[in-house]
């Protein structure tokens, strides 16, 4: 901190006196070549001169637009550090159930396009975050409280989503592939488009979640509680373990696109 003090010190002086010196210089050109300035008595000559400067006012201009340019070309740095600070303040929350500091660092990143894949973040208090088309892949969320999260359009793929809270979550065009969801609670969760292709959902709760034209596929529906849920064109291709009783405890079931195992036992085909 004290080194950081002392060249912050060194370079606001640098700057002050390079400053002065570009100043005086300026001022000598132009007294040199016939360009002093006439300047009332009572007025102190140096800062009638430097008011009445015509070099000076461009030199003035110029640096605007050289402060500009510098201003945006510095952005990434910016971006960097910040994006830095972000991740140090989501590590610094690791095994915290709740942190607003984490919350919001998290949202930063995602807004900035910052890939989450990897996150670390079991247990954690996340109700309400919005990281809608996050790279979310592989991350570690079991146990997490997503309950009105917005995670639309996001890439859950591989993702650890053991015993998690995702009631009243937007996963519309979620990418859960692979993902593990064990035993979560998806009560009132909107899965609308969501791919859940090869994903673990032993025993997940899917009461009244939005299913509509999600995808299903090779995954194993052992336990799976579906009463009231809508399934308008949801795909069960290579499911194993879903029941008669489970599929027609939906509220449109015959409106689901199923295979041809599944069609025979639900006696939609002979």
């Amino acid at each position: 901190m004290k080194k950081t003090l002392q060249r912050t010190l060194v370079r606001l002086i640098t700057a002050i006196l390079g400053a002065i010196a570009l100043i005086g210089a300026i001022l000598v050109i132009e007294v040199w070549f016939g360009g002093e300035k006439t300047c009332p008595n009572i007025e102190a000559w140096i800062l009638c001169q430097i008011r009445e400067s015509t070099l000076l006012n461009i030199v003035e201009s110029f640096s605007i637009l050289v402060a500009v340019f510098i201003f945006f070309l510095e952005t990434p740095e910016r971006d960097k550090k910040a994006h830095y600070e972000a991740w140090k303040v989501i590590d610094a929350a690791h095994g915290l159930k709740t942190s607003y500091a984490r919350f919001q660092a998290l949202q930063d990143l995602n807004d900035d396009n910052v890939s989450l894949q990897g996150l670390n973040a079991p247990e954690a208090d996340l109700r309400g975050i919005n990281l809608s088309g996050a790279n979310l892949s592989n991350a570690y969320l079991s146990g997490a409280d997503l309950r009105f999260a917005n995670l639309s359009n996001a890439n859950l793929s591989n993702a650890h989503l053991i015993e998690s809270n995702l009631s009243n979550a937007n996963l519309s065009n979620a990418h859960l592939a692979g993902a593990n969801l064990t035993y979560s609670h998806c009560i009132e969760a909107n899965l609308s488009n969501s791919h859940l292709v090869a994903a673990n959902i032993l025993g997940t709760n899917f009461v009244r979640a939005k299913l509509d034209r999600a995808y299903f596929g090779d995954v194993e529906f052992n336990q799976c509680i579906l009463q009231d849920a809508t399934v308008k064109q949801t795909k069960f291709f290579g499911v194993e373990n879903l029941t008669k009783e489970q599929i027609q405890s939906t509220r449109n079931w015959q409106e689901g696109i199923y295979d041809t195992k599944l069609l025979i036992k639900l006696g939609l085909r002979q």
